[in-house]
């Protein structure tokens, strides 16, 4: 999933007020790009969504008369450190009002832009990632967070999702899943997990069962992601159950289950 850098020719020499000018075309270009979102429509509508397993985890749950507690999903892109200037200029140009907060710790630093919209179905997160053990090297993530999803949600979401695909990252990023939802010992959380094993028809790759804990890592062919497995070829789902230390129980879906730490 790394990105190349910028191409460089090195018969041609750009003087520096010609390198800012086209800098700042290709900031208004983008923006351009994040404020059309039906220009994405029609091509989205002609190959299966990329949220699919979100829908599919979402209605799963429901229908087992569960609640979805949340959802979330990201997108990651590698890239070069010289041009996180770039990313950063046109994020704090599009989201003016976007709360930006920095930490740093010895492996790397961390810059974290919070969009929060009062009347939107979820938040946006942008995260920039600086290593300081590869210098070169830096990440964008975006991740977005809410708490339910329908229709409505879905119809809001895709629209984004798409711009930001077509405007920061690629149109054959990876996108990753979670859902999360609680219950209490009354249901039988073991037996879900096996109903939506056999839901969605999963090749079950790796099983850990614990005292307290139980996940399952495996591949269906409903969804059209996959990432690479080891030996195993590759994989696209991950579920877990969790025992809580009081009476609720925690169930986890992803594609695979991934960790933010931001």
């Amino acid at each position: 999933m790394f990105s190349p850098s910028p191409a460089h020719n090195g018969n041609m020499i750009f003087s520096k007020g010609r390198v800012n000018t086209m800098k700042h075309f290709a900031i208004i270009f983008i923006i351009i790009l994040l404020l059309q979102p039906h220009l994405f429509l029609a091509a989205q509508s002609k190959r299966t969504s990329p949220l699919q397993p979100l829908t599919d985890i979402t209605d799963f749950i429901k229908n087992h008369n569960l609640e979805v507690g949340t959802w979330e999903v990201t997108m990651k892109k590698d890239i070069n450190q010289d041009e996180m200037s770039y990313y950063k200029e046109m994020l704090q140009t599009q989201y003016p009002h976007m709360t930006i907060k920095e930490t740093e710790n010895e492996k790397s630093k961390k810059f974290v832009f919070t969009n929060h919209q009062k009347k939107s179905q979820f938040v946006e997160k942008f995260i920039m990632v600086v290593s300081k053990e590869m210098q070169s090297y830096a990440q964008i993530l975006y991740v977005a967070t809410g708490d339910e999803w329908n229709e409505s949600t879905k119809s809001n979401f895709m629209p984004r999702l798409n711009q930001l695909k077509s405007a920061i990252f690629q149109e054959n990023t990876t996108i990753f899943t979670c859902v999360k939802t609680e219950y209490n010992g009354i249901i039988d959380g073991v037996l879900l997990l096996e109903k939506f094993s056999t839901r969605l028809q999963i090749e079950e790759l790796q099983i850990l069962n614990e005292e307290d804990f139980i996940s399952v890592t495996g591949l269906t062919k409903k969804w059209s992601q996959a990432i690479p497995y080891g030996d195993q070829g590759s994989m696209n789902v991950q579920f877990a159950l969790r025992e809580g230390m009081g009476a609720k129980t925690t169930l986890t879906f992803g594609t695979p289950v991934i960790t933010n730490e931001y």
